[in-house]
């Protein structure tokens, strides 16, 4: 039988609205580096399941596991208003979830397991956007930006519109005759103005949109928040990877990475890794993203991205 290296307990951690988190520690009794993981957007709780789509993907436990057995303290938690912790998802602004991940780095600060001076902060999507934030505004240690780095929120999504719209104008078949027929193009992107428009003018937390509750309030602060410019504050070391087949993140974006002063900045674009960080091997898919996440499930981390991860970490910490 595998021996088990570490302990894995629950724990509480007080922000705004209590959070329910995994606390990983290391057997035995002295101070060990600590890595944070943030998960990305969505509801999406602690081990990375994702509730709207039922998704089971452990992608944030067998990243937690990964690290932890490399005797790193780990500490990952259910976003706010999203499974065992408090507050209500739907009106969860960006600097509600800055403000949370604060309170988590003070936790893993002030535990007696943990050496405060060798904090990382690991963000996966928008969750690298939320962790360069917070690190332009207190002393972590290092940031891990996985899937999202040196990308505004307005910047993904409008890729994200021009992959899928082409690769629907490019069907073939009566399918593809009709949706250039009707330039579903140019009708769909006239209507991603309309919404973003809607969403700016708001002044609520949330609003009713095409019969769905929209999180009014994270939108407009995420599309007023210019990630870049806090990336040039940060004065750590940073890893960023981002995978060649991720429909959600842009790796060309890791090539324009800002001169920091301040930082040694590594990054790596990772051959045949998508967004959920596991191997794909196919053409990057707007239209069947979804049934290419729930095919990895149960898949390891793509080994490139381990062994990244593994080497940056034993040489930073």
């Amino acid at each position: 039988m595998e021996r088990i290296s570490y302990l894995e307990k629950e724990v509480r951690i007080e922000s705004q609205y209590q959070l329910a988190g995994t606390l990983a520690i290391p057997n035995g009794n002295e101070k060990y580096p600590a890595v944070l993981l943030v998960a990305g957007s969505g509801e999406i709780d602690r081990d990375g399941t994702i509730t709207k789509m039922k998704l089971n993907t452990n992608l944030y436990k067998d990243l937690a596991q990964m690290i932890t057995s490399l005797d790193f303290v780990t500490l990952r938690y259910d976003k706010r208003g999203v499974g065992a912790s408090g507050g209500q998802y739907n009106e969860t602004g960006f600097w509600d979830l800055i403000e949370d991940i604060e309170a988590a780095y003070q936790y893993l600060k002030a535990h007696p397991n943990v050496d405060p001076d060798k904090i990382i902060l690991l963000g996966h999507s928008e969750g690298s956007m939320l962790i360069t934030a917070v690190s332009a505004r207190i002393k972590a240690n290092g940031l891990i930006l996985l899937a999202g780095a040196n990308e505004t929120l307005p910047d993904a999504l409008k890729r994200q519109r021009e992959i899928a719209l082409a690769e629907l104008m490019n069907q073939k078949g009566f399918k593809g005759f009709l949706f250039r027929l009707f330039k579903i193009d140019k009708k769909a992107e006239k209507q991603a103005e309309n919404f973003i428009a809607k969403i700016m003018n708001s002044t609520t937390d949330t609003i009713k949109y095409q019969f769905t509750t929209i999180n009014a309030k994270w939108h407009r602060e995420h599309f007023t928040y210019n990630v870049i410019e806090d990336l040039k504050k940060v004065a750590v070391p940073i890893l960023a990877l981002t995978g060649n087949k991720d429909f959600q993140a842009n790796p060309e974006r890791l090539k324009t990475f800002p001169n920091l002063d301040y930082s040694e900045v590594e990054w790596k674009i990772i051959n045949d890794m998508d967004h959920g960080l596991k191997e794909y091997k196919g053409e990057i898919s707007a239209i069947n993203f979804k049934k290419q996440y729930k095919d990895s499930i149960g898949m390891p981390l793509h080994p490139d991205l381990q062994e990244t991860i593994t080497q940056w970490l034993q040489k930073t910490v």
